[in-house]
């Protein structure tokens, strides 16, 4: 298990590069977020609030989210490797 950042605010952070390996993000404010070229893989974003964050190149393989986790406007998650469950 990564961090537990369940519901924390990081809205507008910086987080490029950042290594958020199986990271709990469950509910957690990322809005406008910078995360270009984090690494995500594995990552629990249900709930996650991502709209207009930056994800480009960013690892979400096997990342897990759920229908309220919201995202940037044009990104598919599903491409990205993103699992869903309830």
């Amino acid at each position: 298990m990564g961090a537990d950042l369940e519901g924390v605010n990081l809205e507008g952070a910086n987080l490029t590069g950042a290594y958020l390996y199986a990271a709990d993000l469950s509910g957690a404010n990322l809005e406008r977020a910078d995360l270009e070229r984090a690494n995500l893989e594995r990552a629990d974003l249900e709930g996650a609030d991502l709209e207009g964050a930056n994800l480009t190149g960013a690892d979400l393989g096997g990342a897990k989210a759920n229908q309220d986790t919201i995202w940037p406007e044009g990104f598919d998650p599903e491409a990205a490797g993103v699992t869903f469950g309830d």
